[in-house]
């Protein structure tokens, strides 16, 4: 029997013929995300910048729903703190680079402030819902430390955005319903939120 989440992603992923079909507009857009660690046991991750690009669609108006599909490339740092043999810290610290690549699918539903038509080149709209993160490829700048990361991450999340004509600007949180790594033996599995600011381009395919 098949899990909820390899169910839901499947699920997801059936949706998509049927968005492009129904779709009044397309957007290819990329932008800057963060890590945001929510601490657990005295985390010493540090989020650092990474980078998203992808597709999204918007079935609707005044009203939409926007599912998408984007690479995104986490960056985090982790430190292992150096002890001396007395047991104490000396100062002499480890930074471990972890670097992540992704396939985040959100599926959004928004309200645009103003009714589209013909005269309105300008909007601003709101959106939020869930989104999966399908891990792609993960790795660690050292062995001294040692996880495994969970093949899909869930999130919960709200955004904003403008569009003028052919461009659109938005930006949102997404609050972390997983933890980043597998098992629960690892002495270290912290959840981390993601915030992100993305541009691209829109193009309308029918009112």
């Amino acid at each position: 029997m098949k899990s909820p989440t390899t169910l839901s992603i499947i699920a997801l992923l059936a949706l998509t013929p049927f968005s492009f079909l129904q779709a009044q507009e397309l957007r290819l857009g990329a932008g800057y995300t963060g890590s945001n660690v929510q601490e657990n046991n005295n985390e010493q991750w540090v989020g650092r910048a990474g980078y998203q690009f992808g597709v999204d669609v918007l079935i609707g108006n005044r009203l939409f729903v926007k599912p998408g599909f984007h690479v995104l490339t986490r960056n985090m740092d982790y430190t292992v703190l150096g002890v001396g043999p007395d047991g104490l810290p000396n100062g002499e610290n480890t930074d471990i680079r972890y670097k992540s690549q992704s396939l985040r699918i959100p599926v959004l539903a928004g309200v645009r402030l103003f009714a589209p038509s013909d005269e309105t080149d300008f909007n601003i709209y709101a959106m939020g819902g869930p989104t999966a993160l399908i891990g792609l490829d993960a790795n660690l700048s050292n062995t001294l430390l040692v996880v495994s990361t969970n093949a899909t991450q869930w999130y919960l999340g709200i955004g904003a955005g403008m569009e003028y004509r052919f461009l659109f600007l938005e930006a949102g949180y997404d609050v972390a319903m997983t933890n980043v790594f597998q098992g629960d033996g690892i002495n270290t599995n912290p959840k981390v939120n993601n915030s992100y600011i993305a541009a691209g381009l829109r193009f309308l395919l029918k009112k």
